[in-house]
């Protein structure tokens, strides 16, 4: 009986102290990596949650932007942080793909932690309305008859652009691709004329200026619904490509970060994502918010990477 009794303190000393240790988190500033330059969806969407998640917290949240590299220069920094919950990437995930499109180590997404995700977002091609093409199908035909003429652009998304030049080798174009650090800088070339075109994410300047009318939006690169551009035709679904991007936007903490701990990160996430003023902040940006768990921003994560090996194949054929 002592023996049954003696257990059962232990049990319940053990569910009070993790509770303590959840409710006592943080107890000082949060330190939170974005690994995208300022003005992208990345850096954007992050900002609008800083405020719903320090009123949560009860802590400020230092916010710091290490760009380059499409992602994974921010995510390694935190990856090798003191994984006691005081440091996290947001939002990495797109560097996964980037490691392996830059040659780099793939990640074993079993070596970091994941919090959870807060939205998926698909990229879309915008051009400027003044343009002599006004569809997809009118593009590729404008691309062809002027060979080596059009220069299209990538706002930091590695992924995006590998997708690009799956369909440039499809259609044997000739064109000229440039990455940006960021959807903000990207924004700045295409509305100031500099490209002819570029993929970006939602949120950017440059999507707000195609809500406005002053940018057309050509295409989804994913396989979602754009907000506002509902109509606009999908790579795969519509216009038969094989490759195709979508983004999920995560919180990442370093491997070994206790599980109260996350758990306070997925819990607090998710509490400000339910929040009505931030549900409407995202939506007029253009964002779609939409909660993932830890574990299901990692199945989510797990199941984009299985496409990229076949693409990369695809891909050597690339010549530029």
């Amino acid at each position: 009986m002592n023996k049954l009794m003696s257990a059962a303190i232990l049990g319940a000393c053990a569910l009070f102290c993790s509770a303590n240790v959840q409710a006592a988190f943080p107890e000082k500033p949060l330190n939170v990596v974005i690994a995208f330059a300022p003005g992208g969806t990345s850096d954007i969407s992050v900002r609008m949650l800083a405020p719903k998640l320090e009123k949560i917290f009860g802590q400020p949240l230092v916010i710091t932007n290490k760009g380059g590299g499409a992602g994974v220069p921010g995510l390694n920094t935190v990856l090798q942080a003191k994984p006691d919950g005081y440091t996290i990437s947001a939002p990495a995930t797109p560097a996964f793909s980037a490691s392996i499109f830059l040659k780099g180590k793939p990640y074993n997404l079993d070596d970091m932690t994941f919090a959870a995700g807060y939205m998926i977002n698909d990229r879309i091609l915008l051009t400027k309305p003044d343009k002599p093409y006004k569809t997809w199908q009118e593009f590729i035909a404008y691309i062809k008859a002027n060979p080596g003429k059009v220069s299209i652009g990538s706002g930091a998304s590695q992924a995006a652009m590998e997708v690009l030049k799956s369909i440039a080798i499809k259609e044997n174009l000739d064109v000229n691709f440039v990455m940006y650090k960021s959807g903000g800088e990207a924004s700045a070339d295409l509305i100031g004329g500099h490209i002819d075109a570029c993929e970006l994410g939602v949120g950017t300047a440059a999507y707000q200026a195609a809500r406005k009318g002053e940018l057309s939006v050509l295409a989804n690169l994913g396989t979602g619904e754009v907000p506002d551009f509902p109509a606009v035709p999908k790579l795969h679904k519509d216009l038969g490509y094989e490759f195709f991007t979508t983004v999920i936007y995560s919180f990442i903490l370093p491997k070994g970060t206790p599980e109260d701990i996350r758990a306070r990160w997925e819990s607090a996430i998710k509490e400000a994502l339910d929040d009505p003023e931030l549900k409407e902040t995202f939506h007029k940006a253009g964002f779609a918010p939409a909660f993932l768990s830890g574990q299901q921003a990692k199945e989510f994560s797990e199941n984009e990477l299985k496409t990229i090996p076949a693409m990369l194949e695809y891909n050597k054929q690339f010549k530029k």
